[in-house]
């Protein structure tokens, strides 16, 4: 299944990028997001990159996903 997100490759370097999501497990459950914000640490970690201390140092290679404060409903529904 495809999915989409903003992913932060570098300070100021913050992409929309569609990719393959893996298989949900039993214990795992899929939303839908409908809505986003950006908090105060999204934006200290788009600002600074892998400066911040919670942006690993192979941002470039393996991408975080940004966004944690989001309103979402069952993905489908």
């Amino acid at each position: 299944m495809k999915a989409k997100a903003v992913r932060l490759h570098s300070a100021m370097d913050l992409r929309l990028e569609e990719f393959e999501l893996p298989e949900i497990a039993d214990d795992e459950m899929l939303v839908e997001v409908i809505s986003d914000s950006i908090s105060m640490s999204t934006y200290k970690m788009a600002k600074l990159g892998t400066d911040h201390k919670r942006v690993h140092e192979d941002a470039a290679v393996h991408p975080p996903i940004t966004g944690h404060e989001f309103a979402g409903g069952k993905a489908g529904a």
